[in-house]
């Protein structure tokens, strides 16, 4: 039995609950507790999670039998928590819901979430701390960097490159061989027809920037 231990204790940790019932239920998987910055230890976290908060991030340090999932869903965050509890000895969990399709030759990275009604397509290439939210496409030959956050309803079409830590909004379509620079933000509903720059936010049909970080 492999021993969970939950970043963040939000919606999307009780949506990443939900993800490991069937688990949970066959004994495969337990969840140990979750560590929260902006909750004091607790017997359960939410009405209807029994499940104890352990303490805060930056004091955690993980057991040696602890598998990690970090359910945050900003991509600065995912990145920064991952480097810091990967370098006091942190092993993460790959979540990939039964319900999602898979290549054969997908390369599939730790830490790792994929909700179901996904697809993730031949030679695509997903980065550790990648999410993908449900209904979800990335389509043959993708890249997705590390700490990268896909949406519900998002279709990556073939040969897209998304770089580290970007955040694709719900249903947004990337035509084909589109870059999308480390950072950048991709607003909900977007349709991006041509490569987006590090740290810029695009949005709108077809998708223009609206700002870009220095």
């Amino acid at each position: 039995m492999k021993k969970i231990v939950i970043v963040g204790a939000g919606g999307m940790a009780r949506e990443i609950i939900g993800l490991l019932a069937p688990l949970i239920q066959s004994g495969q998987v337990a969840i140990r507790g979750l560590i929260d910055d902006t909750q004091a230890p607790c017997e359960s976290f939410s009405p209807g999670y029994p499940h104890p908060i352990l303490g805060g991030i930056a004091q955690f340090t993980p057991q040696a039998d602890d598998e990690i999932i970090i359910a945050i869903g900003d991509p600065a965050a995912r990145l920064r928590i991952g480097a810091e509890l990967r370098a006091r000895g942190g092993r993460f969990y790959t979540l990939i819901h039964p319900l999602s399709v898979i290549a054969p030759d997908a390369k599939i990275g730790e830490g790792v979430i994929i909700y179901p009604y996904s697809l993730i397509s031949a030679n695509t290439q997903l980065a550790d701390f990648v999410v993908i939210n449900v209904h979800s496409g990335a389509g043959h030959d993708v890249s997705i960097g590390e700490g990268s956050v896909i949406c519900a309803h998002v279709d990556l079409t073939g040969f897209v490159q998304v770089g580290r830590g970007v955040l694709v909004g719900s249903h947004a379509s990337i035509l084909p061989k589109v870059k999308l620079g480390e950072g950048s933000r991709i607003g909900a509903g977007s349709i991006v027809v041509r490569s987006v720059k590090a740290g810029a936010t695009v949005f709108c049909q077809p998708a223009r920037t609206l700002q870009q970080s220095t």
